[in-house]
Formats: C-alpha cells, structure tokens, sequence
C-alpha cells in the first residue's frame, strides 16, 4: 500500500451559496452546502504512519518548472523561467525555474533553462542546437551535443564530455578518466577530475505518489452533489457552451466527455472525476477572487482544442493531479496557470503550451513549444504547517536540511533538496 493514505486538506472558504451545472442560460438552482469542509476542518493529507501537512506535500513536491520520472524529449524549443505571484505579475526574464529528470534527457530543439538542470538518468543528449542553462548543471551519465553548451554555474557530468560549443561560469567537474572534447569554441576554462554523484531529482518512488485513484474512489460517496441537485453522470456528453458553476465544496463525477465546458469557482472547490477526462472543445477554469481549484482525475486527460485553466496572477490556486497511467494530452495547446501532477502519465504537447506553475509527469513529450514560468510561491505554501520534531530528509523540512535527524540550517547545497542552493544557512531557489 502506497504511503500516501487517502485523503485531502483544503483551509479557508467561509461562504456558502449556491451550486449548478447548466447549459447556456440555464436557470441556477439553489443549494445549503454544509461549512466542514469550507472552513477547513477536514482531514491531513497522511504519508507513511503520520500526518503531513498539504502544504508541505506541495512546495517538496512541485521544487522544479518541470520534473519527470522516467524522460524527457522534445522536438520543439522549451523556455523556463520564474516569478512569485506573491510579490506582483509575472516579469519576462527573472531567473529561476530548474528542469529535472530522473531519466534520459534528449532535446532535438533549444531549451533555455532559467534555473539549473539535473538529469538523473543514463545520459544527457542535444542536437545540433543550443543548450542554454542559467544555473548548475548534473547530468548522472555522458552528455553529448553538436550544438553549444552554457552553464552559469558548474557543470558536473558522471561520464564524457562532448558538445560543438561550450561556455560554462564555473567548474567542469568529471570523473577520473572522462573525456571532454570541445569540438569549437572552448570557454570552459576551470576543469576538475572528481567523483560524479547525481541523485534522482525528481520525487518518483512508488512509495512516495500520490494515489490519485484512491483520493478520487474515497470521495465516491462523500460529497456534495446530492445536496447541491447534481448527479455524477452531470458531465457526461456535454453539449456546446456548458457552463458550471461552483460554490465551495467537493464534487463527483463519473467522468467528463463530450463538447466543451468552463468551470467557474467562486469558492475553496474540489472535483473529483472517476474516469477519463475527454473534450472535444475548450476546457476553461475561472476563479472568483479567492477561489481555488483542486481537480483530481483518476484516469487519463485528453484535450483536443485549447485549454485556458486559471490566471497567471495566483497560479498557486489551481493544481491538477491525473491518475491514469496513460497520456496526458494537450492536443490544442493550453494556457495553464497551476501546479500539474500526473506522475504516471505521459505528457504530450503537440501544440503551443504555456504554463504559470509547475509540471511533474512520468514522461513528457513535447513535439509544440513549451514554456513554464515557475512560480516560486510554491515553495513556501508549507510555512504554515507544524515542524516536524525528527526528520530522514530534507522533504520532512519542508525543502530545508535535516541534520542528524533534526530539522536544521543547511550547510552546503548538498543538504537542501534540489534544485535549492544554501544560503546563510537557508535552502532557497535559484534567482539570480
């Protein structure tokens, strides 16, 4: 049994008003939604044999722009940077916005990274194009391209090294009896012989996913449709212009198909899909000012027209978690602002994405441009959680160092989960 027991926390919505699901100009049928849930009582989202607070499952969870379990290929260009909703809208160019991927990473296009780039699996390779990384680099196995390499930080590579064009600020680190062969520009000028050590970057042991299926199955009964007239076949075979429109609550559904829907929260809501989620139009999700969104779906997601979910001003308030084990599909392209997991689905993005979060798949596949602008107030959504008294990681300190079993100041980066780097005794992101 997977370590994440079921269940779910959301803190804060106060009002209860009205629920409906209707076609275009539909009447708004009434609803008394009890308050539990909307003023945060419920349970703790619970890993191993405790509690664990949920926003400390998300800012350990979402640390990197884009994190995969198994690869990563493209054939379209990738961009990452980052920003804190927290602090004012995006800005183009602020750094930050690290890529992870605990399997081979294979770029036939340009990718600039704003933050750093760890690739945990067999081997690091890119085309003829370039490879721009504006912090560290750690790849755990050769890396190999015929374009041009630059690394702001320190490129450590557990293997050979050899590229077109190479450009690294700090040290190239390899290990004894590795090759690095610059076939053009050399300006890499720092070189070391040392031992290569590259962790899996991405959270991906079976005993750390979160069972999607389950927290979807646990709410098979428990929620709120009855009480609001809804039904959980309400969003099978959608017509054209289906409006839903919700107020606080938890919300089942067999599964979502047909035309094209939009979804407009006006409070803490939470959706739960036991099958696949399946469009033939537009997905839209609005938020009133507060709302959040929590959509869990069991199976797998396929969207053949353009997706707008969410507004880059509060990425944080919308977070999407795909339990199935096939694709995630974005087959029109989408604007997504919010943090996605699906770490047992394949993400494929045949057209134009862009995102204001985070994404964490079991593989992604992007034949379309993509580019995440990461949203570093993700990292502190646990500040209000209890400090744990003894910990074996840093992820049981919320991303910060766990010294001898005791939460404590880090350091060196080694004791921070990556992609942060220690500062002054605090594990923080990349910016600069």
């Amino acid at each position: 049994m997977a370590r994440w027991l079921v269940a779910v926390l959301w803190l804060g919505c106060t009002q209860v008003d009205t629920v409906a699901v209707r076609p275009p100009d539909a009447a708004l049928p009434g609803a008394d939604l009890g308050t539990d849930f909307c003023e945060g009582t419920g349970p703790l989202v619970q890993v191993g044999d405790g509690p664990r607070c949920a926003g400390q499952v998300a800012q350990t969870t979402f640390r990197y722009a884009v994190c995969t379990c198994e690869g990563w290929a493209t054939s379209a260009p990738v961009i990452t940077d980052a920003f804190d909703s927290t602090a004012g809208p995006y800005t183009l160019g602020e750094g930050g916005g690290s890529v992870g991927t605990n399997g081979r990473f294979d770029a036939a296009a340009s990718a600039a990274i704003g933050g750093g780039l760890d690739v945990g699996g067999a081997a690091l390779v890119f085309g003829a194009v370039d490879l721009e990384v504006r912090g560290r680099l750690r790849s755990a196995g050769p890396l190999t391209g015929d374009g041009a390499l630059t690394v702001g930080g320190d490129a450590r590579v557990d293997g050979d090294l050899r590229v077109g064009d190479l450009t690294v600020a700090g040290a190239v680190i390899t290990p004894p009896g590795a090759t690095v062969e610059v076939r053009g520009v050399d300006a890499a000028p720092r070189r070391e012989m040392a031992p290569v050590d590259v962790p899996a970057p991405c959270d991906c042991a079976p005993d750390r996913l979160l069972d999607v299926a389950a927290v979807v199955d646990a709410h098979r009964t428990d929620h709120d449709d009855a009480i609001a007239g809804l039904d959980p076949r309400s969003l099978v075979a959608l017509p054209a212009g289906t409006r839903v429109e919700l107020d606080c609550g938890r919300y089942y559904f067999e599964r979502v198909d047909g035309a094209d829907l939009t979804v407009r929260a006006r409070g803490r809501v939470a959706i739960f899909v036991a099958g696949d989620l399946a469009l033939n139009g537009a997905l839209g999700v609005e938020l009133d000012a507060g709302a959040e969104v929590d959509l869990f779906v069991a199976g797998n997601v396929l969207g053949q027209a353009r997706w707008t979910l969410g507004g880059p001003e509060d990425p944080a308030a919308v977070r999407v978690y795909v339990g199935g084990d096939g694709t995630l599909e974005l087959a029109g392209g989408a604007l997504f602002a919010g943090n996605v997991y699906a770490p047992r689905a394949e993400l494929v993005t045949p057209a134009d994405v862009e995102v204001f979060g985070s994404l964490f798949a079991r593989r992604l596949a992007a034949s379309g441009p993509l580019t995440v602008h990461y949203d570093r107030a993700v990292l502190r959504q646990g500040a209000a959680c209890p400090t744990q008294a003894t910990c074996t990681s840093c992820r049981d300190c919320g991303n910060q160092a766990c010294l001898e079993g005791t939460c404590d100041a880090c350091r060196t980066d080694a004791d921070c989960c990556a992609p942060l780097l220690c500062a002054a005794g605090t594990c923080v992101p990349q910016i600069d």
